[in-house]
């Protein structure tokens, strides 16, 4: 299992995905993009935590669902999409 700072995917965002809005839900964030909305990216092990660690295949999930620019995507994670 391999695990991504959270604080990486956000920067990721920033750059793949401008215009992008995240809302902190009980469980969850709330990533939307594009009139595509991804639901369920773990705020982290445990809760909210400061840049927890959660695992690439939420974020690889999340990617294809809001179809981001592979090679934009490529340039923070190489290797995450194939």
């Amino acid at each position: 299992m391999a695990l991504v700072p959270l604080k990486r995917v956000f920067e990721m965002l920033d750059a793949c995905a401008p215009g992008y809005t995240a809302t902190e839900t009980v469980h969850h964030y709330r990533i939307c993009y594009q009139q595509r909305t991804y639901a369920t990216l773990p705020l982290g092990a445990h809760g909210p935590r400061h840049n927890p660690e959660i695992e690439r295949g939420h974020v690889r999930r999340m990617i294809r669902h809001l179809q981001l620019d592979p090679s934009c995507v490529n340039q923070f994670f190489p290797g995450l999409l194939k």
